[in-house]
């Protein structure tokens, strides 16, 4: 779309729009440069298919970004990175298949509200001539299963922009773990964008974790067509600085009995800012079916901004859905506890901003990224010191 301040792209558009006011309906890129190929570095476990395509469009599938970004990636003619698990083959947790993004440094910020456009920041270097994009389906046939673990990795000072979009579809009784992970660096912005299909009786787990980027923006759906699906959803991140996060999670449920659990952990501190819609559609036909959302926001400063957007929409009787979110500070009781053993204020907020992510790392089926991860947190708070 263009206006008076260049190409606009919507992104993460709320299922059911809110008072406009609230400014939650939806997040916009203003100013889109080009779109070039950004290619992983595989690990392949035996029994997983790959191929590469080119030339040939992304399946047609809804995902939490929104479609214009998918128009935008199949205009580029990106290649599209197809990995599929045929029937019956079962990968090991150990042997996950493991797809490494290196963001590179692109030396300038690409400012995704326009040139100079966020007030009471200044843009650093001009906008990016060109960003780094691909596309990913992950195809697991009936009975398979598999764990998939995508890396996105920048040098912790590096600036650029770069987006990747996956496509999954899981076949009767299919189960997959899809482990993403954001660590950009602090002039980046990131688009992650995830859209599934389940069908009866297949089950899908999805770990986010966003640690680190400038500007990251994190669209996720799944529809849940097939009886008795089931998708487990965690979702971590620690947004710092002037950090500026943008997350939409939605699960649709036609399916009978099918089940769906979005959870997030999140801590914010200096002046970032962050708005988490959280959406489970209970459509007409999928009696039986359960949906749970909740949020948990530890707010380390008072200059952050926090908006959480928890919705249950529903068109059908015999269904359960529930929702909540806990946002603030500590209990004053547990301060009061630790600090009479000794603790300093400072010293208790960190400690318990650390044991919020762990518990999320540590449902990692791959012990190989699990360790990874918690050695990137010791190195963190070791700069930190």
């Amino acid at each position: 779309v263009q206006s008076d301040k260049g190409a606009r792209m919507k992104f993460n558009i709320l299922a059911s729009p809110t008072f406009s006011w609230l400014k939650m309906n939806g997040g916009e890129l203003l100013d889109l440069p080009a779109m070039e190929r950004l290619s992983p570095a595989i690990e392949l476990p035996e029994g997983v298919r790959v191929e590469k395509l080119n030339g040939v469009a992304a399946k047609p599938l809804r995902t939490g970004g929104g479609a214009e970004f998918g128009e935008a990636l199949a205009a580029a003619k990106l290649p599209v990175l197809i990995c599929t698990v045929p029937e019956g083959q079962e990968i090991a947790e150990r042997d996950a298949l493991r797809l490494s993004f290196r963001l590179p440094d692109a030396g300038q910020e690409y400012n995704p509200r326009g040139r100079n456009s966020v007030k009471g920041e200044k843009a650093s270097g001009t906008p990016a001539k060109a960003g780094k994009f691909a596309q990913v389906e992950l195809n697991l046939e009936r009975e398979s299963s598999l764990t998939v673990v995508m890396d996105y990795l920048s040098e912790a000072d590096a600036k650029g922009l770069a987006g990747v979009q996956t496509k999954v579809t899981l076949g009767e009784g299919a189960k997959l773990t899809l482990v993403q992970l954001v660590r950009a660096g602090s002039g980046y912005t990131f688009l992650n964008d995830v859209g599934a299909v389940c069908a009866k009786d297949a089950e899908l787990r999805v770990i986010h974790l966003v640690l680190s980027g400038k500007h990251v923006y994190q669209g996720f759906s799944s529809a849940m067509e097939g009886d008795r699906s089931r998708l487990v959803v965690d979702v971590g991140y620690v947004g710092e600085d002037r950090a500026h996060y943008d997350f939409n999670y939605e699960s649709i449920h036609s399916g009978k009995k099918t089940g769906a659990e979005i959870h997030g952990k999140g801590i914010l501190r200096g002046h970032a800012k962050k708005v988490f819609r959280d959406s489970i559609d209970l459509r007409n036909g999928c009696s039986g079916s359960e949906g749970n959302e909740t949020e948990d926001v530890l707010l380390m400063d008072e200059t952050v901004e926090n908006r959480s957007l928890p919705i249950i929409l529903c068109s059908e009787d015999d269904v359960v859905g529930n929702h909540g979110a806990t946002i603030g500070r500590l209990d004053e009781d547990l301060l009061f506890y630790m600090e009479s053993r000794g603790m300093q204020k400072d010293e208790i907020y960190e400690m318990m901003a650390k044991a919020r992510i762990d518990a999320i790392v540590r449902k990692i089926p791959d012990a190989k990224t699990r360790h990874d991860l918690l050695e990137f947190e010791d190195e963190e708070e070791r700069e930190d010191r």
